[in-house]
This record gives structure tokens, sequence and C-alpha cells, in this order.
């Protein structure tokens, strides 16, 4: 006797029960596997549920243009905004849904403007604010996108992402900031935005926190947009206008180029007694207030752009200027570490400074800046400053153990269990190693693939959750503000004006003319390597 299956196939009794199962499964179709571009945008415009969807909208924003232009995603998000419109859902859950929807679109215009450099793209975004403003309950949003769109900013990702079809892009900065500029192209495309009076009334009596001066704004700032916006999805508008936002971030940015190196001040015993004679606590804190600076200057999207264009394109692109600029501010104090403790000819005297050292390299730990932390371990530990078995012997127990502490925290055991434990609780302000996040992001963009197999409407989105963690940790520290930072302009004298050597040679044939080898216990001279925590 035969019997029916689930799907009204007959099962001949022949076939023993154990192995139908078998044939069921043979006959099933293959699992799909990826993401398609509605549903991520469906997952982007919904209301979040969980840790996973808070930090979905700043990890899709983000990263969106490793699979589609911004023209792509703007229709998406349009259309889905439009059949809210015809549905027949009751008013106030509608509007509740839509406002969410803007919310999300101005904080896509807010945090990446650079995504709306295409002309049409432009235009087809000016429509929509247009048509919003004529609708009384939309008209805050209406003029906050308004508002961010007066600016032109150019296109920074055209070399790695993928772009809108170009017919006339800007290709300056001269309007970056001037939104009273006549002749900006924005200006142009929103002269048709004619906000009627009521709405303009509604919205003036709306006061949006954090609008005015932008010479106000939180020194907090400097680096990303707050993660109160981009942490979650939110029916309430950023509570910093573009302008402040910009402003701050741009402040950061002309801070951290006056914080350069400039040699000028060959390293000699007088700099090495002023090092010695500044506490431990003002250098860490300098060295705090200056990695600060440069992190808070990054963007977002200025990690991703490091680790998604070849060696070619970054010498030829600007862009990338403050990921750069804190990559050799980190080699820079490694080195600085290196040749103040090869300075002195006397082993007591080298002692004195590879303890000093050691002791500021708690205060880094206790202010949680594992970036200088890092660079300070990569200078003690050089080729050139570890075979130093002479010096070694005359820093206390102590010292020896509590550095051994700090190298443990920052060492490479289960990929780097201990730091990534650490950063993970830390809740105050604190700035990454930045060399093992870049890692991350390197092994993520070159290990998996941006789509599965050969489908291009299918995307990997498992590759962008791994790239988001990394990302989204870095914009939760940049939230994270240190209370205060003072400035010590004389460790930022010998930090930054100092004239020393930078080759690892050089510094290695100093330290054998210290310790030649065979004195005292030199048993790892030259078995080290040397350390280059960057490699471009």
């Amino acid at each position: 006797m035969d019997e029916d299956n689930e799907d009204g196939c007959r099962i001949s009794d022949e076939i023993p029960i154990l192995d139908r199962d078998e044939i069921d499964k043979s006959d099933a179709a293959p699992r799909v596997t990826g993401e398609t571009l509605k549903g991520l945008v469906d997952r982007l415009l919904a209301q979040p549920l969980s840790k996973a969807d808070a930090n979905f909208s700043a990890i899709f924003l983000c990263l969106y243009r490793k699979f589609a232009a911004p023209g792509e995603l703007l229709d998406t998000m349009v259309a889905q905004f439009d059949v809210l419109d015809k549905g027949d859902a009751q008013h106030m859950l509608r509007l509740s849904t839509q406002l969410r929807h803007l919310s999300i679109m101005s904080q896509w215009v807010n945090e990446y403007p650079g995504d709306f450099a295409n002309t049409a793209t432009r235009q087809r975004l000016a429509q929509f604010v247009s048509r919003l403003s004529h609708n009384r309950a939309f008209a805050v949003a209406a003029k906050e996108m308004q508002s961010q769109l007066e600016v032109v900013v150019p296109d920074d990702d055209v070399s790695w992402a993928r772009a809108d079809a170009e017919q006339d892009r800007p290709n300056t900065m001269d309007s970056f900031f001037s939104t009273t500029s006549n002749h900006s192209t924005a200006s142009t495309l929103l002269a048709d935005l004619n906000i009627d009076e009521h709405s303009k009334e509604t919205a003036s009596h709306t006061v949006v926190e954090g609008e005015g001066d932008p010479g106000k704004a939180s020194t907090r700032s400097s680096g990303a947009p707050s993660n109160s916006s981009s942490g979650a999805h939110s029916s309430s508008w950023s509570s910093a206008s573009f302008h402040t936002l910009y402003s701050s971030i741009e402040g950061a940015e002309r801070e951290a180029q006056r914080l350069v190196p400039t040699p000028r001040i060959p390293f000699a015993k007088l700099q090495w007694h002023q090092f010695m004679d500044i506490l431990d606590e003002d250098i860490a804190e300098e060295l705090t207030r200056i990695d600060w600076i440069m992190f808070s200057s990054i963007r977002p999207r200025d990690l991703v752009r490091h680790v998604s264009l070849s060696t070619v394109q970054k010498e030829s692109c600007k862009n990338l200027e403050n990921v750069n600029r804190m990559i050799s501010h980190f080699n820079h104090v490694a080195y600085w570490v290196s040749n103040l403790i090869l300075l002195r000819d006397k082993p007591k005297h080298r002692a004195k400074a590879l303890e000093k050292f050691m002791s500021v390299a708690w205060k880094l730990r206790q202010m949680n800046n594992y970036n200088s932390l890092g660079a300070v371990i990569a200078g003690i530990n050089a080729n050139a400053v570890h075979r130093l078995s002479q010096t070694r012997e005359l820093v206390t127990l102590q010292a020896q153990k509590d550095f051994m502490r700090l190298e443990i925290l920052m060492g490479t055991q289960k990929s780097h269990f201990a730091y990534r434990l650490a950063w993970e609780n830390t809740s105050t302000g604190r700035i990454p190693f930045l060399p093992l996040h870049r890692r991350d992001l390197v092994s993520a963009e070159e290990g998996n693939r941006t789509f599965v197999g050969d489908d291009v409407k299918r995307i990997n989105w498992k590759k962008f959750e791994i790239m988001g963690e990394v990302i989204v940790g870095i914009q939760k520290s940049q939230g994270t503000p240190y209370a205060e930072l003072n400035r010590c302009p004389e460790v930022q004298r010998l930090v930054l004006e100092g004239d020393f050597i930078k080759d690892d040679e050089i510094l290695h044939e100093r330290s054998v003319s210290l310790e030649p080898p065979g004195t005292g216990a030199n048993v790892n001279d030259g078995t080290r390597k040397k350390f280059a925590w960057f490699q471009r």
C-alpha cells in the first residue's frame, strides 16, 4: 500500500521508512542565502527590537555603498514611504512609521552628505523634500533636510564605492561651509522648495537642540556623529544641526593638522632632564589629549576607505589624511620612546628613562588610552631597546612585573583576547588600539565576498556585520569624551618638536655601541623582530 507525503507525492511501500526522509531532503529546494537590498532597507526602516537592530542603521549607512549606489537606496526608501501613504493603516500608526522613515533619511543626509553629490540624486531628494514641506506633520523634517541640502559636499568615496552615473559632480570644497552662497548647485536645486507659510510657522516653533553658533559646539565631537542618532532608530530629529556637527569635526581636523611633528630640537641631555622632571600623569594626559584630537577627527567611512583602497589609490587619495595622521603619530611615539631610552650612555640613566616609560604606560592604561599604550610598549620592546640587558637589570622588579601585566593585556594571545575584553568593558572615555581594529576591518574585507556566489542581488550581510561591529565600537567611543584633558606644552614640545632617529638600523647600531654583544646577558641580541604595527 502506498501513502501520500506532504507534497501529495506517492511513496512506495518498498522504500524503508527510515530512508523516506532522505528522499524528501534530496528533492527539497536549496536554501537561499544572502540578503536583498529591499530586505535590508525594510530592516533599516523597521522599529528596532534588539541591540543588533539598534546598531543596524549606523552599520548600514556606513557600508551600504559596497553593494548599492546612493540613488538606488534613495529610490527604495522613497518607494517604501509612498507605500505607507497608500496603505490602510491607522492614521497615527502610519504617521509614526513615516516619521521613523524620515528620521533615518535625515540621519543619512546628515552623516554622509557626500552621497548626494550627484546632481540627479540631489534633485530627486529635493523634489521629495519639497513634497514633504506641504504636509504639516512633516514640516520639521522637511526644514531640517532642506538645510542639510544647502551645501554641496564632494563624494569622497567614488574610488572604492558604488556611485550614481555621474553628470555634474562638484569637485571643490568652496561651498562646503557657505550656506548662503547664491552660486551653490544646491541652492539652484532647492529653488523650488517653497514651504508654505503654515509649514514655516510650525517649523519655526520647533527648537532643535544644539543649533546655533557652531563655535559653541561640544568639543567631544569632533569625530563622529552622535550615537544617539546612529545607534538606534528614532522618530525624533538629531540633537545637533548639520552645520554644528561638521563645524566641530572640521575643528578637530584643523587642530589635528597643527599636531603634525615638526622636528627642530635635536635630542640631548637637556631634553632628557626635561623629560625626567615632568610628572608621569602630565605625560600620559598630553599623549591622550593629542590622541583624542586625532581620533575624534576620524569619520567612520575614513577607516572603510582606508582598507578598501589599493596601495596605489591610497597614494593619490587626499581623504585618508585623518587615518594616516594617527598611524604616523603611533609610530612617531614609538620611536620617541626608543630614542629617549637610548639617549644616555650610562646604563643607570637609561634604566631611569625605561622605568619612567613603564610608569607612563600604566598611567595611559588607567586613562584607557590603548593607542598610546600600544605605542609606548612598541618603543620599549623594539629590538634596539629590548636587547639592553644591563639596562633592564637596573629596573626595579616591581616595575618589570607591572609592565609584564601590560604586555599581557596588549598581547596577541587568543587574537588579543585580553585587550578586546578590556575594550568592551570600558564605559568611560577611551581611545582604541587602532592597529588591531584596522586589521579586523582588513580581515573582514579581504576574507569575505560582498555578494553570495555570482548573484549580485544577494548580499553577504554577514561580512558587513563583522565590519559593522568595529565601526559601531569606534563610533561609541567617539561619543564618550574624556571629562577634561589639560594641555602640557612641555610634553607637546618634546613629542612633536624633537628631532630624533626614525631608522631601525641606526637605532640598532646605537644600541650595540652602548651594550656590545656578549656583555651582560645579551642573549636576545638580534633575535627579536623590529616593531612595525602598521604595514601600508
